[in-house]
Protein backbone atom coordinates (compact mmCIF):
# COMPACT_ATOMS: atom_id res chain seq x y z
CA UNK A 1 0.00 0.00 0.00
CA UNK A 2 2.14 2.91 -1.28
CA UNK A 3 0.39 6.35 0.09
CA UNK A 4 1.76 9.49 -1.25
CA UNK A 5 0.46 13.10 -1.86
CA UNK A 6 -3.47 13.51 -1.92
CA UNK A 7 -4.19 9.59 -1.98
CA UNK A 8 -2.21 9.23 1.66
CA UNK A 9 -4.76 12.00 2.84
CA UNK A 10 -7.79 11.01 1.65
CA UNK A 11 -6.96 7.17 3.01
CA UNK A 12 -6.26 8.62 6.47
CA UNK A 13 -9.17 10.71 6.90
CA UNK A 14 -11.40 8.03 5.36
CA UNK A 15 -10.17 5.68 8.02
CA UNK A 16 -10.76 8.08 10.89
CA UNK A 17 -14.26 7.94 9.57
CA UNK A 18 -14.04 4.11 9.61
CA UNK A 19 -12.46 4.03 13.42
CA UNK A 20 -15.07 6.44 14.59
CA UNK A 21 -17.54 3.93 13.53
CA UNK A 22 -16.03 0.77 15.03
CA UNK A 23 -15.73 3.19 18.02
CA UNK A 24 -18.88 3.62 18.37
CA UNK A 25 -19.80 0.35 18.26
CA UNK A 26 -17.71 -1.04 20.17
CA UNK A 27 -18.73 0.94 22.80
CA UNK A 28 -22.43 -0.31 22.89
CA UNK A 29 -20.83 -2.80 25.60
CA UNK A 30 -20.66 -0.20 27.83
CA UNK A 31 -24.11 1.70 26.65
CA UNK A 32 -25.95 3.99 24.50
CA UNK A 33 -24.59 6.95 25.89
CA UNK A 34 -20.56 5.93 25.72
CA UNK A 35 -21.56 4.85 21.93
CA UNK A 36 -23.15 7.86 20.54
CA UNK A 37 -20.45 10.23 22.23
CA UNK A 38 -17.65 8.28 21.19
CA UNK A 39 -19.04 8.29 17.94
CA UNK A 40 -19.02 11.88 17.96
CA UNK A 41 -15.93 12.41 19.34
CA UNK A 42 -14.32 10.73 16.60
CA UNK A 43 -16.73 12.01 14.02
CA UNK A 44 -15.44 15.93 14.97
CA UNK A 45 -12.02 14.56 14.38
CA UNK A 46 -12.43 12.75 10.96
CA UNK A 47 -14.38 15.97 9.59
CA UNK A 48 -12.08 19.00 10.97
CA UNK A 49 -9.50 17.19 9.47
CA UNK A 50 -11.10 16.22 6.37
CA UNK A 51 -12.02 20.13 6.36
CA UNK A 52 -8.16 20.91 6.60
CA UNK A 53 -7.17 18.28 3.85
CA UNK A 54 -10.33 20.00 1.79
CA UNK A 55 -8.64 23.59 2.67
CA UNK A 56 -5.19 22.60 2.22
CA UNK A 57 -4.71 20.18 -0.75
CA UNK A 58 -7.04 21.22 -3.39
CA UNK A 59 -5.63 22.95 -6.36
CA UNK A 60 -2.10 22.43 -4.68
CA UNK A 61 0.58 23.82 -6.53
CA UNK A 62 4.44 23.64 -4.94
CA UNK A 63 5.32 27.01 -7.02
CA UNK A 64 5.36 29.23 -4.37
CA UNK A 65 6.22 27.88 -0.56
CA UNK A 66 5.08 30.74 1.06
CA UNK A 67 1.65 30.76 -0.52
CA UNK A 68 1.14 27.27 0.53
CA UNK A 69 2.37 27.75 3.84
CA UNK A 70 -0.19 30.91 4.36
CA UNK A 71 -2.92 28.59 3.08
CA UNK A 72 -2.37 26.00 5.48
CA UNK A 73 -1.72 27.93 8.43
CA UNK A 74 -5.02 29.63 7.61
CA UNK A 75 -6.96 25.74 6.66
CA UNK A 76 -5.52 24.83 10.12
CA UNK A 77 -6.44 28.00 12.22
CA UNK A 78 -10.30 27.50 10.62
CA UNK A 79 -10.05 23.88 11.60
CA UNK A 80 -9.38 24.51 15.02
CA UNK A 81 -12.13 27.09 15.22
CA UNK A 82 -14.87 24.54 13.36
CA UNK A 83 -13.61 21.77 16.10
CA UNK A 84 -13.95 24.22 18.75
CA UNK A 85 -17.83 24.85 17.15
CA UNK A 86 -18.60 21.33 16.97
CA UNK A 87 -17.67 20.68 20.43
CA UNK A 88 -19.65 23.59 21.81
CA UNK A 89 -22.76 22.23 19.78
CA UNK A 90 -22.39 19.08 21.14
CA UNK A 91 -21.99 19.34 24.60
CA UNK A 92 -24.60 22.65 24.56
CA UNK A 93 -27.38 20.09 22.52
CA UNK A 94 -26.74 16.16 23.38
CA UNK A 95 -27.76 15.17 26.90
CA UNK A 96 -26.72 12.79 28.42
CA UNK A 97 -23.26 13.15 27.31
CA UNK A 98 -19.71 11.47 28.59
CA UNK A 99 -16.98 13.90 27.85
CA UNK A 100 -14.48 11.39 28.75
CA UNK A 101 -15.48 9.05 25.63
CA UNK A 102 -15.90 12.26 23.76
CA UNK A 103 -12.49 13.49 24.15
CA UNK A 104 -11.39 10.02 24.62
CA UNK A 105 -12.18 9.28 21.11
CA UNK A 106 -11.60 12.43 19.59
CA UNK A 107 -8.27 12.07 20.68
CA UNK A 108 -8.03 8.09 19.75
CA UNK A 109 -8.97 8.93 16.04
CA UNK A 110 -7.02 12.08 15.97
CA UNK A 111 -3.48 10.03 16.76
CA UNK A 112 -3.91 6.92 16.17
CA UNK A 113 -5.07 6.61 12.27
CA UNK A 114 -1.91 8.48 11.15
CA UNK A 115 0.39 6.22 12.92
CA UNK A 116 -0.81 3.56 12.13
CA UNK A 117 -0.44 4.60 8.71
CA UNK A 118 3.08 5.94 9.26
CA UNK A 119 3.73 1.67 10.44
CA UNK A 120 2.32 0.67 7.10
CA UNK A 121 4.45 2.51 4.96
CA UNK A 122 7.57 2.03 7.18
CA UNK A 123 6.93 -1.27 7.20
CA UNK A 124 6.84 -1.67 3.38
CA UNK A 125 9.82 0.42 2.83
CA UNK A 126 11.83 -2.25 5.51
Amino acid sequence: MQLTGNSQIRTIVTLQFGVALMIGLALLFFGKTYAYSGFIGGLIAAAANGFFALKSFTRYRAQDPQKIAGRMFGAEIQKLIITGLMFGLTIVTISPLSIGALLGCYLFVQVAVPLIVLVIEDRQHS
